[in-house]
């Protein structure tokens, strides 16, 4: 069966490529579709349900032609639910003779949800008004949508009276006292456009902003732009009410709305909607992103803030109607995700920043009480004992190693010094004072993760270990390079990875953790480790004890018990 996979794939691929060739305005006949499945000894119930799959993919299949007259709803044969239903919905499209838009018609197909028969059904029994052939009910950029009852104009000469009103209106601006109060008709705002785009020779190219910044402000575009802005400053500040007390002041609500409806102006296309329509999703996403960036001490990116939103609303919803905002409420009527309504919930907590200015240079911080001022009588003890281990580390290390870690991080009480002053200090360049601290920092942190509590006496024996100082003079150096040898860190990255995700559980020997073969690499390390772990070097034992690893103990030698002897009678007299 696997082989005819492909062979079949193939023939499928063959056939939509011969089916696209043979199609006319996306209708394929059905004689052709007929002929071209033939050949794949496809039952009717496939051939079915190829065609609806077909339909999907933008390629319609015709009717056959002795369906002509059966589809003919004055026959009398059943029709579907569907199809009654959408015949009832394109009825109130009728106009007064009783005739429908193509539109309409395209329009109830889609909402419907019809297949491609029952579209065809639909578009029998319907008295459309325009001969022409409409779009297929599943091509949606096909289906013109509804224009505005304002729409713009588009003709020349309707073109050139939109510049000519545009033009009056930039002389009337010049002698208003305010001419923000007055609002813009659909051609004068065309006519705008047109002169921003620079003229009617320009009209369907799209300016850049850096095109803009270039001009004058004297020049006609120019004006063009800041008349278009001028008379819509009324939708930036209804829009920024919105979003007051949610982080951000107003006068920066309406500058990031301010934004948004420049860039409107900007890319208005001079068909469709009224410029208000148009402007307004620009200078709401403008105004949403300023929020969510801008709004709060944590930035939370723009998709989580959506979503905050979308919760929020629900839980007014909810709450106006008397119901419970549980979680589970909420996510059920959001249709997200418990977790997700959580994290959005507990995302829109308010923070506040320490140093916000209240009045008068007087800082929040400074208004909250400190009630951690003295530390407790734990905490410096812990913290004593810490810096007791640490100086003791410290000083087991070789003496250039030792000043690098004293002096770069002020374990003297003095300033952290510069990787310039410490070269100077050892007559080394900075760079190889780099070097040396990214070689000595892993062997402290290994030296204070020992299970085993003693920072100072793991380090010594990390040093002085037999491995250490015949492989290298420099413990240091050796055992650096030892870390991070390849397939060592592979090896302890792996079980760790295993370990963070089983817990208490060690791998068996089959196990592998993705690729690397991880219970057969724990094997070899038990076996080199040998009785009590002492066949493996000391930094590399305290790596796996540190992830639990256990080594075999060696058993305790067996003591005889001494049996006491009976007491010699004493010799008769």
């Amino acid at each position: 069966m696997d082989h005819q996979v492909p062979s079949l794939k193939a023939a499928l691929g063959r056939l939509y490529t011969n089916l696209q060739a043979k199609q006319a305005r996306g209708i394929v006949p059905y004689q052709v579709f007929r002929s071209e499945t033939e050949a794949l000894g496809l039952s009717e119930e496939a051939r079915g349900r190829l065609a609806d799959a077909l339909t999907e993919m933008k390629l319609r299949i015709g009717e056959p032609p002795c369906r002509e007259t059966e589809r003919a709803p004055a026959q009398g044969l059943a029709t579907s639910p569907r199809v009654d239903a959408a015949r009832r919905l394109l009825d109130r499209f009728a106009d007064s003779a009783g005739r429908v838009d193509p539109r309409a018609v395209a329009g109830v197909v889609r909402l419907a949800g019809l297949s491609a028969h029952e579209a065809e059904e639909l578009r029998s029994g319907a008295r459309i008004s325009d001969a022409s052939v409409p779009a297929p009910h599943d091509a949606p950029q096909a289906a013109a949508q509804s224009v505005p009852v304002q729409a713009a104009p588009v003709a020349a000469d309707q073109l050139e009276r939109a510049v000519a009103a545009a033009r009056k209106v930039l002389a009337e601006d010049r002698f208003a006292l305010r001419p923000a109060k007055r609002i813009l008709t659909a051609e004068e705002e065309v006519g705008l456009s047109v002169l921003l785009r620079g003229g009617l020779q320009q009209a369907g190219v799209e300016p850049t902003d850096e095109e803009l910044a270039s001009l004058l402000p004297s020049d006609e575009r120019r004006r063009a732009r800041d008349c278009l802005v001028l008379h819509n400053l009324g939708l930036v500040h209804s829009l920024a009410r919105q979003f007051t007390d949610q982080g951000l002041e107003y006068e920066d609500l309406v500058q990031s709305g301010m934004l948004g409806l420049m860039r409107a102006a900007r890319k208005f296309d001079l068909r469709g909607y009224k410029f208000s329509t148009y402007a307004t999703a620009w200078v709401r996403q403008m105004i949403g992103r300023a929020v969510a960036d801008e709004g709060s001490a944590i930035r939370i990116p723009v998709h989580m803030h959506e979503v905050m939103q979308k919760v929020a609303r629900t839980e007014r919803s909810l709450l106006s109607r008397g119901l419970p905002i549980r979680a589970a409420d909420v996510a059920v009527a959001c249709d997200l995700p418990v977790a997700k309504v959580d994290k959005a919930r507990l995302l829109s907590r308010r923070t506040d920043s320490l140093d916000r200015i209240i009045n008068d240079g007087v800082h929040l911080g400074d208004l909250l009480e400190a009630r951690t001022a003295i530390p407790g009588v734990e905490g410096t003890v812990i913290d004593t004992l810490t810096a007791r281990e640490l100086y003791a580390a410290v000083a087991a290390l070789p003496e250039r190693f030792a000043r690098i870690v004293t002096w770069r991080y002020g374990l003297d009480g003095e300033p952290p010094a510069t990787l310039d002053e410490l070269g100077k200090a050892l007559g080394i360049t900075r760079e190889r004072v780099r070097q040396l601290e990214g070689k000595v920092r892993p062997v402290l942190e290994l030296a204070f993760t020992d299970p085993a509590g003693t920072p100072y006496l793991t380090l010594h024996r990390m040093l002085t270990d037999k491995w250490t100082t015949a492989s290298s003079s420099n413990a240091v150096h050796a055992i650096w390079k030892d870390l991070a040898n390849p397939d060592w860190s592979a090896g302890v990255g792996a079980l760790r990875a295993f370990r963070g995700r089983e817990g208490d559980r060690f791998p068996g020997p089959d196990h592998r953790e993705g690729t690397f073969p991880l219970g057969q690499w724990v094997d070899e390390q038990r076996e080199i480790a040998g009785l009590n772990g002492i066949g493996m070097p000391t930094h590399r034992r305290v790596v796996l004890e540190s992830l639990g690893m256990e080594w075999q103990r060696a058993p305790r030698p067996i003591r005889k018990r001494r049996v006491p002897r009976p007491a010699t009678p004493p010799a008769a007299p």
